[in-house]
């Protein structure tokens, strides 16, 4: 990027052009967005700044069209899959399934299928309520991945996709 100039040679403030597409941007102002880079600059760690980047993710899937779907399933066992399996899951998606069972029970998870957008789409498997001291494991790609047993009695998923490109999902049992 460089800063635009008016006849004389004067930057002006608060504008800047990109070289490569010659569309001209205006600064953001005060309240407008999240200054990413500016958390960056202040030494925010990475292991935070993904935290955040993710948590970004999420309000943008939750606030574009796309699906948004929850489940609780009481059942002993039974089938999960992403919407549209096999044929592909929607952009954008936004879905959980928390899988309850009988207190002191444990769960098994098994797939039977899994095809995400590897590094851009991903299941998130929490060992209990979703949050990040649950997070069990982040899965994508198209390896299959191994069963995951809790170690309570409550495991939850949650998918999130990004805007574009989409695989053909994923099915597991529970049991």
């Amino acid at each position: 990027m460089t800063t635009a100039s008016n006849r004389d040679g004067v930057g002006l403030a608060g504008r800047t052009e990109c070289a490569c597409s010659r569309h001209t941007h205006n600064a953001p102002q005060k309240g407008e967005g999240i200054p990413f880079f500016a958390l960056m600059k202040r030494g925010i760690q990475a292991h935070h700044w993904s935290r955040l980047l993710f948590l970004y993710m999420g309000l943008l899937a939750t606030s574009v069209d796309g699906q948004n779907c929850s489940y609780t399933l009481h059942q002993p066992n039974g089938t999960i899959e992403s919407p549209g399996y096999p044929y592909g899951y929607p952009n954008y998606a936004n879905c959980t399934w928390v899988i309850v069972a009988a207190e002191h029970n444990r769960i098994q998870l098994v797939f039977q299928g899994f095809a995400l957008e590897e590094d851009f789409d991903l299941l998130s498997v929490y060992d209990g309520p979703p949050s990040p001291g649950n997070l069990r494991t982040r899965l994508t790609g198209f390896q299959l991945p191994s069963p995951i047993v809790s170690t309570g009695s409550r495991l939850t998923l949650w998918l999130l996709s990004d805007y574009a490109v989409s695989g053909q999902g994923f099915k597991a049992a529970y049991e």
